[in-house]
């Protein structure tokens, strides 16, 4: 895979494999396909994928995540231990044709674009916050 340029700022739009925003809606879903490059994603809509959560976070109360006991138990020890929790927005997407169902891939920085999820940021920063207050 090429290099991919650095969209901080204007990731709105753009495959997060090759940057470009050749990207086209399937129709009726959620997903997008680059014509660049063949990835299959759910397409970001900010800019700074950082700076908010986006429409169907994990962290959003009556998200499917905090709606599953042991996922949410997953997902939680990941602010407490640090380990990044990463968006799922410009990750690579699987679809199978047999149940027509889509996976999202691991975030692996050398197929593109992997952004820390906007709502584990800021629930570890009110960790980190209480922690040090408790000090």
């Amino acid at each position: 895979m090429a290099d991919r340029g650095d969209y901080e700022g204007d990731e709105a739009g753009r495959c997060g494999g090759c940057g470009s925003r050749n990207m086209v809606m399937a129709s009726g879903g959620k997903h997008a396909g680059c014509m660049d490059c063949g990835r299959i994603q759910e397409p970001e809509t900010r800019d700074w994928p950082e700076a908010r959560m986006c429409d169907n976070c994990a962290f959003r109360k009556g998200s499917p995540e905090r709606a599953d006991p042991f996922r949410w138990a997953e997902v939680s020890e990941t602010i407490t231990s640090g380990q990044y929790f990463h968006c799922h927005k410009g990750l690579p997407a699987k679809l199978d044709a047999d149940s027509l169902s889509v996976s999202i891939s691991p975030p692996d920085p050398t197929q593109g674009r992997v952004t820390v999820c906007a709502g584990w940021l800021a629930a570890r920063i009110a960790h980190c916050k209480k922690i040090k207050a408790a000090e």
